[in-house]
Parts: C-alpha cells; structure tokens; sequence
C-alpha cells in the first residue's frame, strides 16, 4: 500500500480534522498540521485544535509545540514537515495532513518563490508603528499598495499585515506578486489533494455550533491564561474567537453578541478560504456534508 500523503483542507468549520482521524484511524497513519494557529501551544479550544484524547488516538505532528513568542515562517513548515514525512515512512505509517491554511499548503506543494527573508529592523519598525496605528490603518495601507493580498488578509491580522508591508519596503513590489506561483506546475511532493466544500447555508449552522461548544470547553479560561502568560495585547491572541472571548470576560458584550461577532469572523475567514481555493485546479473537490464522506474519499482515492 502507497505511504503517500493525503492532504485534506476546506473553510474552517467543514470537518476536516474528524475526517482525518477517521481516516488515520482506518489507513493506520498519523497528523500533520497544516493550520497556522493550531501550531501555536495552549490554543486549542478557540483553533478547534486536536483534543489530548483525540491525539492519543493517532500519533500528531505540529500540533500545538510553539511559544506565542516564537516567529514561524513557510520555510520552516516545509522543512519540518519534510521530516516528518520522512520519519513517518520509515515508520509505515500514512501521512494525513490537515488544514486551511493555504499559504502553507502551496509552499509545501510548489516550494517557496523569491519572497525575501524578514528584515529584523524593517519588521521593528513596522510592527512599533502597527501597535501605535492599529493594524486597520495598516490594512488600509496595505490596500492601497495591493488590493488583492489585502482582500486574502483579515484586517485584524497584524502579523499577516506588517509581513506584507515588509516584503513591499524590501522588495518595492507588491506582496501578491511576489508570492504569485505557476498553478499547473508539477507538485513537489507526491499526494492526494482533496478540499472539502461547504456552502454557506450548510456551513452556517455548524459555525454556530462550534462557537457555542468553544465557550461551554473552556474559551474564556483559555484566553485569560495565555492573556496572563503573553499579556493581553499580543498579536496571536486577536485570532478570530480570543478577542471576542476577552470582550466577553471583560463584560463589553453579552454572551449572544459574543457568540454572533465569532461566528461573523469566522464566516469572513470562510469566505476568504473558499476564494483562494477556487484559484487552485489540483484538489479533488468533495461535498463536505454528505453521507459516508470517509467512504466517498477512499472510493476516489483507490479508484
């Protein structure tokens, strides 16, 4: 039997994750990260990360191992990941990389283009001036310059913002262009792609779920402890779902507004996802919510 990987990814909320341990579960293979938040360690309530229990079940990879200090880059998740595949062969056991993090998806795909290393007094400066602006000014900025990298960033996402702000200062060309990639190249690893598809009106309802599920696991205890740890401002924790949950804490919103300001963000996070993936012509495209979707994708894959 083929150890190739399988990589499976879709708008947040689609089921990925209990797909791939269904399928980790079946195939006698292990997890691989590729969600750029559930890296990150003690966030796993609001990334609907892996649960300990869940992760006893099959061995994990990148999953939760990084401080909230630490800097990360696409470089270093090819890298990483390129090891893991290697030691997982050895092992005979099949990879199942999950995640919505398309950047990291096609680094790992297509390999990295010419977008320059980080430039530690550029990044200081951008990031001071970030912290004294607010990161929608930024985002404004970073619109004017590139409408489209602009359009695939949040505009809460500082990290993301001051990056492509960077490669800008660096480079003096527009981030979108530094990062535009050939879509019918030849992959650099060998894998089976499939991207799970939900429409709105089906997605919808199970967002709200999830966000409910997240505050009755545990959210707001969460975020005050890496709030506590890494102090309140910290870039990470604007991630969609820590923010609302600190409003929440604090009582500047009720629990219903909290529940319907995630839910938003991450409908928006959505939408953005599905506009990325439909530029990209390698997954095989399967029905998120349909009956037997384990079954379905074994059928495509051994077909």
């Amino acid at each position: 039997m083929t150890l190739d990987p399988i990589i499976i990814s879709g708008p947040t909320g689609s089921g990925k994750s209990a797909l791939a341990l269904d399928l980790a579960e079946r195939l006698g293979g292990a997890i691989l990260c590729a969600d750029s938040r559930q890296l990150y360690e003690n966030m796993r309530i609001g990334t609907a990360g892996p649960t300990q229990k869940e992760e006893a079940r099959v061995p994990h990879y990148l999953f939760h191992f990084l401080s909230l200090n630490e800097k990360y880059s696409a470089g270093r998740y090819i890298r990483e990941v390129d090891h893991v595949l290697s030691k997982l062969k050895s092992d005979g056991l099949r990879p199942i990389i999950v995640g919505g993090s398309g950047l990291y998806l096609r680094a790992l795909r297509f390999g990295l283009s010419d977008v320059p290393p980080s430039s530690p007094a550029t990044r200081a400066h951008l990031e001071e001036e970030c912290g004294r602006v607010g990161p929608r000014e930024m985002h404004e900025r970073l619109a004017a310059i590139d409408p489209l990298r602009a359009q695939a960033i949040e505009s809460t996402d500082a990290l993301r913002i001051v990056r492509a702000l960077e490669i800008f200062q660096i480079t003096g060309k527009i981030p979108s262009e530094q990062r535009r990639v050939d879509l019918s190249a030849v992959s650099r690893i060998e894998a089976s792609w499939f991207l799970l598809e939900a429409s709105p009106e089906h997605l919808d309802p199970r967002l709200k779920r999830r966000v409910r599920v997240m505050l009755n696991s545990g959210l707001l205890a969460e975020e005050k402890s890496l709030a506590d740890r890494y102090g309140k401002d910290h870039k990470l924790l604007d991630t969609m779902g820590y923010r609302e949950a600190r409003m929440l804490r604090l009582g500047t919103v009720s629990e219903n507004e909290c529940i319907e300001l995630i839910f938003r963000r991450q409908r928006r996070y959505a939408k953005r996802q599905r506009t990325w993936s439909n530029k990209e012509p390698w997954w095989t495209r399967l029905d998120a919510f349909q009956p037997r979707l384990a079954e379905k994708l074994l059928d495509t894959l051994y077909d």
